[in-house]
């Protein structure tokens, strides 16, 4: 399908036709990631990123056990990028 990009405050912008975004899997409000490849512009969903938190509460309570070692450690202060 053919379209145009128009201006969009200071960026650009195009219409994506609605067949367009059910094929490729998309909806409005979908995150996606964008980028330059070879001539194309190239807009794919984005993979969704989770905190430890929100992994942990998706888990059955009980599965997940602590023994003493563990509970050493888990009070010990970051050494790398483990918080961000």
């Amino acid at each position: 399908m053919k379209t145009n990009i128009r201006k969009w405050g200071n960026s650009a912008g195009t219409i994506i036709p609605a067949p367009v975004l059910a094929k490729a899997g998309l909806a409005l409000g979908s995150a996606v990631d964008i980028e330059a490849e070879h001539g194309r512009i190239v807009i794919k969903l984005a993979k969704p990123t989770y905190t430890l938190d929100e992994l942990l509460s998706l888990s059955p309570s009980g599965v997940v056990t602590k023994d003493d070692d563990d509970r050493e450690w888990l009070s010990d202060p970051a050494v790398g990028q483990e918080s961000s």
